[in-house]
């Protein structure tokens, strides 16, 4: 029996389980750090051929990663994990299946052990029945999948430590390194030729008012809406416009919202029956702040979705929402008049807009009262054989000034 496989050891539950090990040639600190922040981990996750979509990542005991496996042959695999223990640096334990209620989950312990001076990690998977353990060793490769896997987070760690230390020798002219912001950021927000982020009118029937569906025609088809329930009758698609779209969810810890963008009416809530637009779990699987002058009690919902309704300006409401965001990003879903306030506060970092080309003359409107907004960014266009056009925007980071010793 080779180092990885079946576990020979005797231990009471031996015949169930499938142990992996692998050497990484990096400090454990980093590797623990590539395996538990969702920046990297969905960079390398997975075996070969495979990618992988967060739908939604909280890395805490009690927590989930919530996200999508790509197979080469174009299948889409939802994959669910909760963390049951974390010893930072040390030790992982966590419960993985399809979903909160699979009864075929497994649990697995991971073990992180300096050697030398790299890494050590130890993958021991337990299964509920050995018959259970012996069609993921049969039929899904299990032993091969999990050395493939631990192959690419080598792969991807040692890289990534010699990024880092190069970074350490970086001239007085480069920005020094540091922990990573908290960024705020907009994604797939879409404006016509004429700037309206929604058409006028919104009412129940008509949630992007007289505008109807004409802004979100090119994410329908997309992988990523699709997985959130917009489907449609062509098969997903992958293109560029996936490409953008699957970014929406990725290091996002939490959403602030309008008011409009939950609920269709305004003014005093006649009642707290209404529960957004998404039905019972909706598809951001984080907590979302909803900007209204008239606050409500928390609304508790399935996935891991909460509704946190605040009267507050931006920067009040980002305070509030960073403090929810678990370290990770913060996400401003819209409408446009909520993007335009944060964007007058200067408050966002990145921002992913989508230039429809249509014309609707009436609604709200993104761009009022922004102007200059291009000096505070640079911006990439990229056209879409949809027909929109992507434009990222990113904030300009000051460069560090440079040193009279040349250096």
């Amino acid at each position: 029996m080779s180092e990885n496989g079946l576990d020979p050891s005797g231990s009471p539950t031996a015949d169930r389980e499938v142990r992996i090990s692998r050497y990484i040639d990096a400090p454990r600190e980093l590797v623990f750090r590539a395996f538990t922040e969702v920046a990297h981990l969905s960079r390398w996750w997975g075996p070969e051929g495979f990618t992988t979509t967060t739908r939604s990542f909280e890395f805490r005991v009690g927590g989930v990663w919530d996200f999508v496996m790509h197979g080469p042959d174009g299948t889409d695999y939802r994959e669910w994990i909760t963390w049951r223990d974390i010893v930072p640096a040390e030790r992982i334990a966590l419960l993985h299946g399809e979903s909160p209620d699979d009864p075929d989950a497994f649990e697995s312990v991971l073990v992180f052990e300096p050697e030398g001076a790299g890494t050590r990690i130890d993958f021991r998977t337990v299964f509920p029945t050995r018959e259970l353990r012996d069609r993921a060793v049969e039929e899904y490769h299990a032993v091969e999948g999990g050395e493939q896997t631990l192959a690419h987070l080598a792969a991807y760690v040692t890289a990534l430590a010699a990024t880092e230390l190069a970074a350490t020798d970086l001239s007085a002219a480069d920005v020094p390194a540091g922990p990573r912001d908290q960024l705020v950021r907009v994604h797939n927000f879409s404006v016509s030729l004429d700037g309206f982020g929604t058409g006028d009118g919104q009412c129940l029937e008509e949630p992007f008012g007289h505008a109807g569906h004409r802004l979100l025609e090119w994410a329908l088809p997309t992988r990523t809406f699709q997985d959130m329930g917009f489907h449609g009758e062509q098969q997903a698609s992958v293109g560029v416009d996936e490409a953008f779209a699957s970014r929406w969810n990725t290091g996002i810890g939490v959403e602030i919202m309008g008011r409009n963008k939950f609920a269709p009416s305004r003014g005093p809530w006649a009642d707290e029956e209404w529960r957004g637009w998404w039905g019972d779990n909706p598809p951001f699987h984080t907590p979302v702040v909803v900007l209204t002058h008239h606050p409500r009690p928390t609304l508790q919902m399935a996935g891991g979705n909460s509704f946190h309704f605040l009267d507050a300006d931006p920067a009040a409401a980002l305070d509030y929402a960073r403090d929810l965001a678990g370290g990770l990003d913060v996400r401003i879903g819209g409408g446009a008049s909520t993007i335009r306030q944060f964007l007058e506060a200067d408050l966002i970092d990145e921002m992913h807009l989508v230039v429809v080309p249509i014309l609707l003359g009436r609604g709200e409107r993104l761009w009022d009262r922004l102007e200059g907004l291009d000096q505070r960014f640079r911006i990439e266009a990229t056209t879409s054989p949809s027909g929109v056009i992507h434009l990222s925007f990113w904030r300009h980071r000051a460069r560090a000034p440079r040193t009279t010793s040349g250096g």
